[in-house]
Parts: C-alpha cells; structure tokens; sequence
C-alpha cells in the first residue's frame, strides 16, 4: 500500500518537476537577455524581460495543463504573441522625425518566443535562441555603430565670396574630404553666397573639413 502510494506520489511530482525546469529555464535565459538590456539602462530591463519570458513560458505551460491531449495548445501561444504585440507598440516613441524603441520592442518580442520555447519543453530551442539573440544586442551593435561612424550626417552653413568658382569650390571641398553631399542651398547673403549643405560621411573626416573651415580666411563656417 506504501508502495502504490510513492507511485501515485512520483506520478504527480513528474509533470511538476518538468514544468518546474521549464519555469526555471525561462528564469535564466530571460535573465541574461534582461541583463544586457539592464546593462545599456532601456526602458525594458532585467525584471521586465524576466517577467516577459517567465509569463510567456506559464502561459505555454498552460495550454498543454488545462487543454489536455485533444486541445490545441497553439491557440493561447497564438494570443501570447498578440498580447506581447500590444506591449511592444508601447515601448515604440516617435521623436519628430525619429523613431525610438524598436530594438527594445524586437527584443521584448524576441525574448517571448523564448519563454513560449521553453514552456513547449524545446529547452535546446530556447538555448541556441537566446545565444542568437545576444550575439544581435552585443556583437552586431558594434558593427552597427562602426558602420554608423563612417555614415554620420551632418549640416554646414557655409558663407563664400560670390565669385563664379565659389560654388565649384566648395563643391570640390566636400569631395576632397570624402564627404558625401545630401542636400545643397545656394542663396544671396548680401554681398556673399551662403551655403546650407547637408553631407554623409566618416565623423573624422567632418573634423577635418570643419578644421579646414574654421581656419580659412575666405570662408566663414556658421555654428549649425
């Protein structure tokens, strides 16, 4: 009688102890996608993102206990994803002409199929998931903002003598500084033509041409 009642024991702990690994694991990877977000201070960070991907995995977790074999656990996965939509447009500003926040919305998207992953017991899934999910915040905002370095825009106003090569001159300028021209205005200023230019380019080449600028005497360099 003891017997059967360790069995009926250990029949109910397995199912436990497995949703308890699941949990667990949401716990971890989410908390080390969290701690990168919590490292770089986004609005989105280490407990939100825990708590992202713990509720995505319960609510996986869910739709197998309450479903049972003849339910179509998709169905609550399927309004997970709706509901993390709705907090990832909050996380979504528009600044003028800006738009900010939609790496921490790709993220908090990201970081719910995790929990979805690891509440469907794909523990390997969730794992390899995860590392690729780093690999984008860490790795590849660093070529980002290596490539961002070599694409920096930036405005000049320009005064210059009103002389027939004025225009060439400058045009050749921004060439020789391997600066990219974007936008271009050309209007009278009294007795002088004024310049807007809009360039694309390196940050250090900006500095040079600006050196340049700042130390020539037919050219005035405006603060933009």
């Amino acid at each position: 009688m003891f017997a059967s009642f360790l069995d009926v024991v250990d029949e109910w702990l397995q199912p436990e102890a497995d949703y308890v690994i699941r949990i667990l694991a949401s716990l971890v990877l989410g908390g080390l996608i969290g701690f990168e977000r919590e490292l770089r201070d986004k609005p989105a960070g280490l407990r939100t993102i825990i708590l992202i991907c713990v509720g995505a995995c319960i609510f996986t977790i869910l739709s197998e206990v309450v479903g049972g074999p003849d339910w179509n656990s998709t169905r609550i996965a399927a309004q997970v994803v709706t509901g993390i939509g709705f907090l990832g447009a909050g996380a979504i500003l528009r600044d003028r002409a800006a738009v900010l926040g939609l790496t921490t919305a790709a993220t908090i998207w990201a970081v719910a199929a995790i929990g979805m992953a690891t509440g469907f017991g794909e523990l390997a899934l969730a794992v390899f998931g995860t590392v690729v999910i780093l690999v984008a915040l860490f790795v590849l905002e660093v070529i980002e903002h290596w490539i961002g370095e070599r694409r920096d825009l930036q405005e000049y106003d320009i005064v210059a003598p009103n002389a027939e090569d004025t225009v060439h001159q400058i045009t050749a300028m921004f060439a020789e500084a391997k600066l990219k021209t974007r936008k271009r205005i050309c209007y009278q200023d009294g007795e002088s033509l004024a310049f807007h230019i809009v360039a694309m380019g390196g940050k250090a080449n900006h500095e040079r041409l600006r050196i340049k600028l700042a130390r020539s005497e037919a050219y005035t360099l405006r603060r933009s």
